[in-house]
């Protein structure tokens, strides 16, 4: 009787605590919100012209430079910029910025929304630079930016640069590291939205010997693809092509090297198998001819590095050059094309990649491009918009686009990605502990 009384009294505490356990949960609920950050195009300075490629008139922007921050439709798929800095509520779509100075040069580079890391393999500071360094804050507040200098000789001494809220600075690239003739630029956002883009224009007296924008490129990794590097064909040069490398970290890098094309895959002489010094801008000449007109060039390391290649051109007879730089993974997202007709340029072991277009009538078509090492695909002028996706792994990529002006270069990285934040839950037991 007693051992029943004790068995029963057992089975009542546990029915208690259990049932207690029970009805003391809290339901966790964790919401989200997903959305698409604006995107910053580079600012329009003097003497020359900006035309922003679109997917729609009905596109939300405003410019910096004003006390207001309220958007209004742009009236056009190709957005002229008079002055300042675009800020452009594009959502999945990846606008492209293209500036020119007429008749001399052209650059491109595509607007993409702010990071906290951006780096610039590229541009010279020495006595034929006319380029600059063009810093972006689209924020409510003052923005803070460390900007460090990368040249032939060693790592300069950050420069730490305030920013007014909406709004952009222009630093002439000679006042950042005065005589160099090779450099590389990184920027660290402290505070801010901010948002960097390199202008590399050169010229002796009233010569001008060209320029190109810089694409930033991310930080520095192991393995790195330059998915479309222009080569013209029929133009004899005796270094067509210089290779600029960085090794920011505190140990010397051995590099491998391998260049793709249609004209077949092979290790170029110079490049692979040698050492690279850390902290110094190295340029070694890429004396190399494709009948093909273009290439890709993958770099392998010890180490973590940084790469570019700068190749010279003629446009309308007069010198001209571009930056190609690394490009990320190839991921799904929406290019804007209208008014141009870029030449996209894949790499990877094996490609394959499925082509969205959307033509400025509104029709539609897919195309899926597959290949070996290397791929191209050259768009119509009346092209709208390019989305890509299902994508192989391994797969990079790159447009090349010209004018009457000059080469233009982007790596297709996506501008704006999807961003996720946290919607706090309100709880009564917060009140009643």
């Amino acid at each position: 009787m007693k051992n029943q009384r004790l068995l029963s009294l057992l089975v009542a505490t546990a029915s208690i605590i259990l049932l207690s356990n029970v009805l003391d949960q809290t339901v966790s609920t964790n919401r989200f919100n997903e959305s698409y950050p604006a995107v910053v195009c580079p600012p329009n300075t003097a003497y020359l012209t900006t035309a922003i490629s679109l997917t729609s008139q009905k596109t939300m922007a405003r410019k910096t430079g004003t006390n207001s921050m309220a958007n209004s439709p742009v009236g056009f798929s190709r957005y002229a910029l008079a002055s300042q800095a675009a800020v452009i509520e594009a959502g999945s779509v990846t606008p492209i910025a293209w500036q020119i100075r007429t008749g001399v040069w052209a650059g491109a580079v595509p607007c993409s929304s702010p990071v906290a890391s951006q780096w610039f393999i590229g541009a010279t500071a020495d006595i034929t630079s006319k380029g600059s360094l063009n810093l972006v804050n689209s924020g409510l507040g003052r923005a803070l930016v460390e900007v460090t200098v990368f040249t032939e000789k060693a790592q300069l001494n950050p420069q730490l640069i305030s920013l007014k809220a909406n709004s952009y600075q222009q630093i002439a690239l000679p006042t950042l590291a005065p005589g160099a003739k090779a450099i590389a630029i990184h920027l660290l956002t402290r505070s801010g939205r901010v948002n960097g883009f390199v202008v590399d224009e050169r010229g002796k007296g009233l010569h001008a010997l060209g320029g190109d924008l810089v694409n930033a490129t991310g930080n520095p990794t192991k393995s790195i693809q330059i998915p479309g590097i222009p080569q013209q064909t029929g133009k004899k040069t005796s270094t067509p092509h210089t290779l600029r490398i960085l090794i920011p970290g505190d140990v010397d890098a051995r590099i491998s090297a391998e260049i793709r094309s249609a004209d077949g895959t092979f290790s170029p002489i110079g490049i692979d198998g040698i050492t690279v010094a850390h902290k110094k801008v190295i340029e070694i000449p890429m004396d190399i001819t494709m009948a093909s007109g273009k290439f890709a060039l993958h770099i392998s390391s010890d180490q973590p590095i940084l790469a570019s290649v700068f190749s010279k051109t003629i446009s309308n007879g007069k010198s001209d050059f571009v930056w190609s730089t690394a490009a990320d993974a190839l991921s799904e997202f929406t290019l804007a094309t209208t008014g141009l007709s870029p030449t996209l340029v894949f790499t990877g072991h094996s490609i394959s990649v499925q082509l969205n277009l959307t033509y400025t009538n509104g029709s539609q078509k897919s195309v899926t491009i597959s290949a070996q090492d290397i791929a191209t695909f050259t768009a119509p002028a009346n092209l709208r918009s390019v989305r890509f996706s299902a994508i192989s792994a391994g797969t990079f990529g790159a447009a090349l686009i010209s004018s009457q002006s000059g080469y233009g270069y982007i790596p297709l990285n996506a501008g704006s990605r999807l961003t996720k934040s946290f919607v706090p839950s309100s709880n009564i037991r917060v009140l009643n502990p």
